[in-house]
């Protein structure tokens, strides 16, 4: 039986603020990301000053909200786009070598009509 493949953890900031036209994302203490408000396009880019600076966090830091717009992101879907990085390319690299090929399967099917792996006998 495999072992499951583990989603990436969530994406949550820890702050999140509007200013000289830039979006900053604090994701941890010495790390954040600054995005312009262009790639947000509309509403945000036709929405006031006043409105697009009135931004929060919600659900724990995974969606940004802006109250006066009525508008959220959530960072787990939007972030990796705007970043340009995919998920599952970044999956696939960390379990690559963990995959059976088809003469480990092949092996692994012939152990397992002989009994399994043998026992560990003491030293």
């Amino acid at each position: 039986m495999r072992a499951p493949v583990r989603a990436p953890a969530n994406l949550h900031a820890l702050a999140v603020r509007v200013r000289a036209g830039e979006l900053f994302i604090q994701l941890t203490p010495k790390a954040g990301v600054c995005i312009d408000l262009g790639a947000l396009r509309e509403p945000w880019t036709s929405a006031s000053k006043k409105a697009v600076e009135n931004v929060r966090l919600m659900l724990g830091g995974s969606w940004i909200f802006w109250d006066d717009l009525d508008e959220g992101i959530q960072l787990d879907e939007w972030l990796p786009d705007v970043l340009g990085i995919r998920p599952a390319a970044l999956l696939g690299k960390r379990n690559r070598g963990k995959k059976a090929s088809p003469e480990k399967a092949r092996a692994a099917r012939a152990n397992g009509a002989k009994g399994g792996r043998p026992k560990k006998t003491a030293a």
